[in-house]
């Protein structure tokens, strides 16, 4: 055993006893389990040494080359580009090929003990994860931050001792807790918010000590529960993984929904009236149109002619979108998030976010449920329960039209997970940022089109893992950058092509011509044959 897994096994120790009152043995032993149900890394060979280089995305082409971040050398020159040869952007594709390496197993910051993993900043003892900030004690997680002690997880933040759990904010000793928030001690449950110390339940807010929606006095919950988990460690140890939440509901012997409201002869039938609130407010979307056209006007020189609906298939090329589906009681529009898992919640047993709630405050178990409850027996008895909420909307999100997960957004489209944001669209996680379009993960980011894993741009186009740029375009792994275009693994260059300082004037005028052709293409077809992951 490594010092790195030497590092993580007390935690996994700590997190086993935490859940299920024992420890489950060598994490190593469980590593297939913990892999299943998260977004894999991917591992492609450095063109320089032949290692592993590990990725969070799996957009670059199968041909490109490769590098790991500690294979830069920071002070590697360039030979000038001969200018007069850029006649058109396939050339100066040509011309800065020998340059164009993407950058893998990316780890910042103050961290350390970090193996098989990329996109790591300021982390300790991380394995197998991706997109992971000030966290430690992390295995085949991705899009962690502040955590300590997660395993097996997508998707969770300002979390601890958490096992098998996806997409959760503030969570405590939880085990297979779904789309969850500010709730502790919970296991096999999904849509809880402000809730403690219950197992098998759905869509609550602020309840303690529930087994299937039902309140229980706490001596005789933490009898189930005891019982329960011990059966849980028997299973785990001898299978070397466990049942997640899905696979439990899709054994259920009524495994199929009802078509409209759920009833059985232990679960109460809710009251339909109440999963159809007041209509909310017209979505205004020419407000998200007015946004796009400004910002195609400031990037491109163009304002494009057509609804930016005609331009979704190049603005979704590679980022995370929605599925529409439908409710299972109302058949109204569902979206469902390409991420943190919930693509792999039943498609048939969906509900709004205003159907969830009241389903959750109606429907429950009966005692007689209680009776003989064993995990085996638990799946027959979750069909008429087990319906998914697709949805979270914390504070005031006005206008925000066919979006999923909104957080203090306004004017947004066709968004996932946008966070104290406004006006972005096609567009997986802005946060704090504006006028974003066609992009995957973008933190304090203002007038952006089709950028990826980035911070701080200001009128970027097709950048991919760059911080603190301004006025540049097709840019990998590159920092502190203004008016510069198709540069790779640079920092702190202004009026660069391909990594070399050409000056103003014919920066300018190549950077003209290269915008002519892009709004050529624009123009014609509403997309572009180039992206940051052309090279």
């Amino acid at each position: 055993m490594d010092e790195l897994e030497s590092g993580l096994q007390p935690s996994w120790d700590s997190t086993c006893r935490i859940l299920f009152g024992a420890e489950l043995g060598p994490i190593a032993d469980y590593y297939s389990w913990l892999a299943e149900l998260v977004d894999p890394v991917t591992v492609r060979r450095s063109s320089l040494s032949g290692h592993d280089v590990i990725y969070s995305m799996s957009d670059y082409p199968p041909k490109a080359k490769c590098i790991g971040l500690d294979e830069i050398s920071a002070d590697r020159r360039f030979e000038p580009l001969s200018i007069n040869a850029l006649k058109d952007i396939e050339s100066i594709i040509s011309a800065v090929q020998d340059r164009a390496y993407y950058a893998g197993s990316i780890v910042l910051g103050s961290s350390r003990h970090v193996r098989s993993s990329s996109s790591i900043i300021d982390c300790s003892y991380a394995l197998h994860s991706t997109l992971c900030s000030n966290s430690k004690h992390m295995a085949f997680c991705t899009q962690c931050e502040l955590d300590d002690g997660g395993f097996g997880g997508n998707a969770f933040s300002e979390s601890s001792f958490c096992l098998k759990c996806h997409e959760g904010t503030r969570l405590k000793r939880d085990f297979e807790l779904w789309m969850s928030q500010d709730s502790s001690d919970c296991h096999y449950s999904h849509g809880l918010k402000n809730c403690s110390n219950c197992l098998f339940s759905f869509n609550l807010h602020n309840k303690r000590h529930c087994i299937g929606n039902l309140e229980l006095p706490p001596d005789q919950y933490k009898k189930i529960k005891d019982k329960l988990t011990a059966e849980l460690v028997e299973e785990a140890r001898k299978n070397k993984r466990l049942p997640s939440l899905i696979e439990l509901v899709g054994k259920s012997e009524n495994s199929a929904p009802p078509k409209s409201a759920p009833a059985s002869p232990s679960v109460p039938k809710p009251v339909i009236s109440d999963f159809h609130p007041s209509p909310a407010p017209a979505p205004d979307k020419s407000k998200i149109e007015a946004a796009f056209s400004q910002t195609m006007l400031v990037l491109f020189g163009f304002k494009p002619p057509h609804s930016i609906d005609a331009y979704a298939p190049w603005l979704l090329k590679h980022t995370r979108g929605l599925e529409r589906h439908r409710s299972a009681f109302s058949g109204q529009d569902v979206f469902l998030a390409q991420y943190g898992n919930y693509s792999d919640l039943p498609h048939d047993r969906l509900l709004t976010l205003e159907e969830a709630q009241a389903f959750g405050r109606q429907v429950k178990w009966n005692r007689s449920d209680l009776e003989g409850l064993s995990p085996a027996s638990v799946p027959a008895r979750l069909s008429p329960l087990a319906f998914f909420n697709t949805d979270i909307a914390d504070g005031q999100n006005p206008n925000d039209i066919e979006c999923a997960v909104c957080i203090d957004a306004s004017n947004c489209y066709r968004t996932v997970c946008s966070a104290y944001s406004k006006l972005c669209a096609y567009t997986f996680w802005p946060q704090s940022s504006e006028h974003c379009f066609g992009s995957n993960i973008l933190f304090y980011c203002q007038f952006c089109v089709n950028c990826y894993q980035s911070s701080r741009l200001s009128r970027c186009i097709e950048m991919d893992g760059c911080n603190s740029c301004s006025d540049c375009l097709f840019c990998h792994h590159c920092e502190n950058l203004s008016d510069c275009m198709f540069c790779f693994n640079a920092k702190g260059l202004k009026y660069a092509i391909g990594n070399v300082v050409v000056g103003p004037a014919e920066y300018r005028r190549v950077k003209e011509m290269v915008l002519a052709q892009l709004r050529a293409q624009l123009e014609k077809k509403q997309s572009l044959d180039w992206d940051i992951f052309s090279f």
